[in-house]
C-alpha cells in the first residue's frame, strides 16, 4: 500500500506541473507589463539607422509607460516592390502566429504596406478578438510623412506606442465592447497620444526646453479652423481630423493640469 502511494504521488505532481506550465504558456497577459521586447521587421530598402532609431524611441516610451505586448514594429521604406515582399513576410508571420489566418486575404487587405510606401504615415493595428488565436499590437512606421530624418518621426514613434498603452488597458475581446470604451472621433484617443508623446519627448536630454511650448502653440492655432459652435467631439478622422488631434491634445493637457498624469 505504501509503495503504491509513493509511486502515484510523483506521477500526480508531474501532471500538476505540466498542467500549470500549459496554463502559464496560454495565459492572457493583456494589460500586464511584460519582459519581452518588441519585434522589429523592415523592408529591404529601410536603413539600419531607421530601425535602430525606431527601437530607441519605442524603448523610451516603454520605459516611461510600461512595456506592453506582444508588439511588432513593421518599418516600410519608399520602394513598392520591397513593400510587397514585406507584405508576404507579414502574412506568413500572421499565419505562423494564428493558423486560422487566411494568407490570401491578408496579402490582399486594403491598407497594406504598399499603401505606406506610397503615402507614408504611421499606424497601430490592435489584434484582439473572440475568433483570433493571437492577441497583440502591430505598429507600422514608414519612410515619409514623417521620415526618420525629421524630428517629428521621434514623437510619432512615441505617439503610436502610447496607443499601445491605451489599448492594453481595454481588456475585452468583443469588438463592440472595445469600441464602446473609446470615442469614435479622434479628439480623445489621438489627443491623448499626441500630448503624452510631446510631453515625454520634451523631457528627454538634448531636447529644446521650449519644445513643448512651441508645439502646443502650433496646435492651438487649429482653434481658428473650428466652425462656429463646433465641438472637437464632432470632428471625425479625415481632412479635418488634425483639428481634433491638436485641440484634443490641449484638452488632455488641461485635464492633466487639473488632476495628474496618473489620474
Amino acid at each position: 500500500m505504501i509503495t503504491r502511494i509513493t509511486t502515484r504521488i510523483p506521477l500526480l505532481l508531474i501532471c500538476l506541473i505540466c498542467s500549470a506550465a500549459n496554463s502559464a504558456n496560454n495565459a492572457d497577459n493583456w494589460g500586464k507589463e511584460i519582459k519581452t521586447k518588441a519585434e522589429f521587421y523592415a523592408s529591404s530598402d529601410v536603413s539600419k539607422f531607421q530601425v535602430d532609431l525606431t527601437r530607441k524611441w519605442y524603448e523610451v516610451g516603454a520605459k516611461a509607460w510600461g512595456n506592453y505586448g506582444p508588439l511588432e514594429f513593421w518599418i516600410v521604406g519608399h520602394d513598392v516592390k520591397a513593400a510587397e515582399q514585406l507584405d508576404k513576410q507579414y502574412c506568413h508571420l500572421r499565419k505562423q502566429k494564428d493558423p486560422e489566418v487566411d494568407t490570401n486575404s491578408c496579402e490582399n487587405r486594403g491598407h497594406n504596406f504598399v499603401t505606406y510606401a506610397m503615402n507614408g504615415n504611421a499606424g497601430l493595428n490592435t489584434r484582439r478578438g473572440k475568433h483570433e488565436n493571437w492577441s497583440g499590437f502591430i505598429v507600422t512606421m514608414s519612410g515619409k510623412n514623417p521620415g526618420p530624418q525629421e524630428e517629428d518621426y521621434l514623437t510619432v514613434v512615441l505617439h503610436e506606442y502610447f496607443h499601445v498603452y491605451q489599448q492594453a488597458h481595454v481588456f475585452s475581446k468583443d469588438h463592440k465592447e472595445r469600441d464602446s470604451k473609446n470615442q469614435p472621433n479622434p479628439w480623445w484617443i489621438e489627443g491623448g497620444a499626441e500630448y503624452m508623446a510631446q510631453l515625454l519627448y520634451s523631457r528627454q536630454p538634448d531636447v529644446s526646453p521650449n519644445h513643448l511650448r512651441i508645439k502646443m502653440g502650433q496646435k492651438l492655432r487649429s482653434i481658428t479652423n473650428l466652425d462656429e459652435g463646433e465641438s472637437i467631439r464632432d470632428i471625425p478622422y479625415g481632412k479635418r481630423g488634425h483639428i481634433a488631434y491638436d485641440l484634443g491634445a490641449w484638452f488632455i493637457a488641461y485635464l492633466i493640469h487639473e488632476t495628474s498624469e496618473e489620474a
